[in-house]
């Protein structure tokens, strides 16, 4: 992040070449129909004059799985299961007007970034699918997730430095926002801890005790490898682990009532983001472009759900071995204040401040100045494409070919897939997938615009 800043300032104070518009929505020049978009690879021309009046619209999506395809993800994990420990869709639908370098446009965004271990994603595929997990071994099962959905109003200036250089910031406030998941939940350490076979060795040792023999000490070294680990940290819109009928255990006497006091009503929140863009036309053939998305963002929760959970449980073991020796031995003792002890769980309502992680889309368009003329009908101009987008769990070069600025075809590293984009004055579409068969693709992009100038 602190590069791509970097690089803003040296622009701005330093170079002596120019950039040209790049919006953080659709229609920044009457030659531009584009939204600034991940991977959507187009060569910026020469600054032209602006109509004074424009109204556009688009829509972006754009989902990545690694693990299983991304209907796959959403739905069953009904898929043969490959490495990878991230799943993401950012979308956005936009509907504005433009008067010269202002704009102003309602948007509509759904945001949802997961991150998860290996393991989690091998448990989460064969609970889904019914297979046998191996036991004879430890996992570590996390997984942390940020989501909403968020509908605001957006305001946008283009700011033309020099007749090549420009720079483009954009702040959306989000009056709605609905959807909460923030958090993560972990489990460290043996899914299955306390085995048949684990409990047939501890009642050979508690059968043998007798007024001759007291100690209990063996069954400290039969728990000595036993290992599992419980983090829950998370606010939420809907419960994920039964919180409103939640109890405090109790070892001994009758069971506690159920929570009570918490309201799990999904909670409604504001919010506000920052967009970033700069265009530079280093030379007459190469052009640079830079979006950095969500640089600044917060969406704020008033009263929102939240648990957090700890247990672990050899110590627990080791503490409950010493309360059983205690009774054994004669004293008196109070079980229920094992759960007290080793057993946190809080459920309440608070506020909260929601951030997204940020994201940076760089592109580059080297024209070879050489056209190709395709079946007596089109002439164009080709030039070579390179792109990269970053996101904080997945990142994704690019390389392609472009048509004059009507056509481009290109290929991402990343996310394993092929692109194609078109558009004219009026219109823009992109599609994006590694599978044409798209309940397989892990990787999906689509993009639509129009918009029209008077």
């Amino acid at each position: 992040m602190r590069f791509f800043c970097l690089l803003l300032t040296f622009v701005v104070f330093g170079a002596t070449a120019s950039f040209q518009a790049a919006g953080a929505s659709a229609g920044n020049d009457s030659k531009e129909t584009e939204t600034a978009k991940p991977l959507t690879l187009v060569k910026k021309t020469m600054v032209k004059k602006k109509q004074d009046w424009k109204v556009f619209t688009s829509l972006d999506l754009f989902a990545y799985s690694a693990p299983v395809s991304v209907d796959k993800f959403a739905n069953d994990f009904d898929a043969p299961l490959e490495s990878g420990d991230t799943a993401f869709t950012h979308d956005q639908i936009e509907v504005g007007v433009q008067w010269n370098e202002w704009r102003v446009s309602y948007v509509q965004r759904f945001d949802y970034v997961t991150s998860f271990t290996e393991d989690t994603a091998l448990y989460h595929h064969s609970v889904k699918n019914d297979l046998a997990l191996p036991t004879n071994r430890e996992y570590d099962l996390l997984l942390d997730v940020e989501r909403l959905n968020a509908k605001g109003i957006k305001l946008g200036y283009n700011w033309e430095f020099r007749q090549d250089l420009s720079f483009d910031i954009a702040f959306a406030y989000y009056n709605e926002v609905t959807d909460l998941q923030s958090g993560k939940a972990a489990v460290n350490g043996d899914l299955e801890p306390l085995t048949d076979e684990l409990r047939a060795e501890a009642e050979l040792i508690l059968d043998g005790i007798s007024a001759d023999n007291r100690d209990l000490s063996a069954l400290l070294a039969l728990i000595e490898d036993v290992n599992a680990r419980v983090v829950i940290d998370y606010y939420y819109d809907e419960p994920k682990f039964n919180e409103p009928d939640y109890a405090v255990p109790v070892i001994t006497g009758p069971s506690n009532p159920v929570i009570s006091g918490v309201d799990f009503s999904s909670p409604s929140g504001t919010g506000y983001s920052l967009d970033l863009g700069m265009n530079w036309q280093v030379t007459d053939q190469l052009n640079l472009d830079l979006k950095l998305f969500d640089v600044v963002n917060n969406f704020s929760w008033k009263n929102a759900p939240y648990s957090v959970t700890t247990f672990n449980l050899n110590p627990a073991l080791v503490d409950a071995i010493g309360v059983s020796q205690d009774f054994i031995d004669g004293l008196i003792v109070t079980p229920n204040d094992l759960v007290g002890r080793h057993v946190d769980v809080t459920i309440l309502n608070r506020d909260y401040d929601q951030e997204l992680p940020w994201r940076a889309n760089l592109r580059a368009n080297y024209s070879l100045d050489k056209e190709i003329n395709i079946l007596n009908f089109w002439t164009p101009n080709i030039s070579v494409l390179g792109g990269y987008y970053y996101t904080k769990t997945q990142h994704f070069p690019s390389l392609g070919i472009g048509f004059d600025d009507t056509l481009q075809l290109a290929y991402d590293f990343g996310g394993e897939a092929f692109s194609i984009n078109y558009r004219n004055r009026y219109f823009f579409a992109r599609l994006m997938t590694d599978s044409l068969a798209f309940e397989d693709a892990h990787t999906i992009g689509l993009a639509l615009g129009v918009n029209f100038g008077f």
